[in-house]
C-alpha cells in the first residue's frame, strides 16, 4: 500500500500540475527560444545550403547564457507553489503517511523535471525537421560557420556551440549529457523549494533559489573556479572543456555526483524537517 500511496501522491500532483494555467510560461518560453536561438541557427544553415544536426538546436540553447538563466527561473516559477497544500492537507497526509506523501513529493518533481525538459528537447528538435539529419556528426553550420562568414565572428551562431564542446563530443553524446545533468539540475531546485516548505519558509526558500540561480549564472562564464560551487555552472556541458585543448577542466561525473548529493541532502533534509511541521496549522489554499 506504501507504493501504491507514493504513486497516487505523485499521479494526484502531476495532473494538478500540467493543466495549471500557468503551464502557458513554457509555451512563451519555448517561442522565445525558437526566436533567439532556433531561427538563427536556421538562418545560417541557409546562407551555407546546409543542414543541422537534429539536436543542434537543443544544445545551442543549452549553451546560451541568456537561456540558461530563463530556463531554471521558469521552472522555478512553474513550481513555485510546490508542493501544493490547502486546509485539507492534514487528512490527505494522515491518510497516506508522511513519508509517502514526501516521496509521492519527490516522484512528481522527478516527472515535472522530466517533462519540462522534455518539451525543450522536443520543441527544439521539431522546428528543426525537413532542415535537419539525425547522424552523430556536427553540422558544418555549427564547426564552419566562422570560416564561412569570417566577418560575423560576434553572431549568436559563431559563438553559440564552439570548439570546447564539438571538440570533444559528438553531439549525439552532447545531449544525452546536457539532459542528465539540466534533469538533475532542475529536480535540485525543485528539492531545494521542498526543503523551504518543510523548514516553513517557503517564500525564503524561493527567493534564496533565484539568487543562487542568477549569481551562479554570473559566474559560470568566468574563468574562475569559484563558479564550480554553483548548481548553474554543472548544468551547462561546454564549459567542462578547455577552449584550446582538448581536455576536460571538470570531470563530468564530479557534476553528477555534485548534483546527487545536493538531492539526496535535500530530501534528507526534508524527511528530518517533516516530522515536526503541523499540518492541520495549514490555511493556505489552492488555486
Amino acid at each position: 500500500m506504501g507504493r501504491n500511496n507514493v504513486f497516487r501522491v505523485a499521479k494526484t500532483e502531476y495532473v494538478k500540475w500540467i493543466r495549471n494555467p500557468k503551464m502557458i510560461i513554457l509555451l512563451v518560453m519555448l517561442i522565445f527560444a525558437y526566436d533567439f536561438i532556433i531561427l538563427e541557427l536556421m538562418d545560417a544553415a541557409d546562407k551555407m545550403g546546409e543542414k543541422l544536426q537534429i539536436f543542434e538546436g537543443f544544445i545551442g540553447i543549452s549553451n546560451s547564457q541568456l537561456l540558461l538563466m530563463i530556463i531554471p527561473i521558469v521552472f522555478v516559477g512553474l513550481m513555485g507553489d510546490f508542493p501544493r497544500v490547502d486546509g485539507n492537507a492534514m487528512f490527505y497526509i494522515h491518510r497516506v503517511g508522511k513519508g509517502n506523501w514526501l516521496l509521492g513529493q519527490v516522484l512528481f518533481a522527478a516527472m515535472a523535471a522530466g517533462t519540462y525538459l522534455a518539451a525543450l528537447v522536443g520543441f527544439s528538435c521539431l522546428t528543426l525537421l525537413g532542415r535537419c539529419y539525425a547522424g552523430n556528426l556536427w553540422s558544418e553550420v555549427t564547426t564552419k560557420y566562422y570560416i564561412f562568414a569570417p566577418n560575423d565572428t560576434m553572431s549568436m551562431v559563431a559563438n553559440l556551440t564552439t570548439g570546447r564542446l564539438y571538440n570533444n563530443l559528438p553531439p549525439l553524446d552532447a545531449a544525452l549529457h546536457i539532459c542528465g545533468l539540466m534533469f538533475l539540475f532542475l529536480l535540485f531546485i525543485s528539492m531545494f523549494l521542498l526543503v523551504g516548505f518543510v523548514c516553513k519558509m517557503r517564500v525564503g526558500g524561493i527567493i534564496l533559489i533565484v539568487g543562487l540561480l542568477c549569481l551562479g549564472n554570473v559566474l559560470a562564464y568566468m574563468e574562475n573556479n569559484l563558479r564550480w560551487l554553483f548548481p548553474t555552472a554543472h548544468a551547462i556541458l561546454e564549459i567542462h572543456f578547455d577552449e584550446i585543448y582538448k581536455k576536460p577542466i571538470m570531470d563530468m561525473r564530479f557534476s553528477y555526483i555534485y548534483y546527487l548529493f545536493l538531492i539526496v541532502g535535500c530530501v534528507m533534509v526534508s524527511f528530518i524537517a517533516i516530522d515536526h511541521y503541523d499540518f492541520s496549522r495549514i490555511q493556505e489554499m489552492e488555486e
